[in-house]
């Protein structure tokens, strides 16, 4: 259930976004989105971090150690979400050029590299 509303969702914002015909609001999707991302990784910081619920949906067996392992994965997640969401919102007034790289390619490699990083990070965690 929860898939079907955010499929009306994303649709009803393109929806806006075309009926606005403003191309800012075409550039502001991917901020909108990264915000979104932002606040499920920062509200779940009060309560069940998201990279421990994500493990535990996995398989994984959380001792202390694991579990505060997954609170500062879902830390560096959000400090990354944030960091992320100002220079989105900063490319909204940039050269589309600058738009399109940034959020079409460059965002993506980041993330990328950041989930790489924390792979890698996770397997030494797990043997040391």
């Amino acid at each position: 259930m929860k898939s079907v509303l955010r499929i009306a969702l994303s649709l009803g914002i393109v929806w806006a976004i075309y009926l606005l015909k403003a191309k800012v609001w075409f550039r502001l999707y991917p901020a909108i989105m990264v915000a979104v991302a932002l606040a499920v990784f920062s509200f779940s910081l009060f309560r069940t971090p998201v990279a421990e619920i994500f493990a535990r949906r996995s398989g994984a067996e959380l001792d202390a150690r694991g579990i505060a392992y997954c609170r500062n994965v879902t830390r560096v997640w959000t400090a990354f979400l944030a960091v992320h969401l100002a220079v989105t919102v900063a490319t909204v007034f940039a050269s589309r050029e600058t738009w399109v790289f940034y959020n079409g390619l460059l965002s993506y490699a980041m993330m990328g590299a950041l989930f790489l990083g924390e792979w890698l990070y996770r397997r030494r965690f797990r043997h040391g």
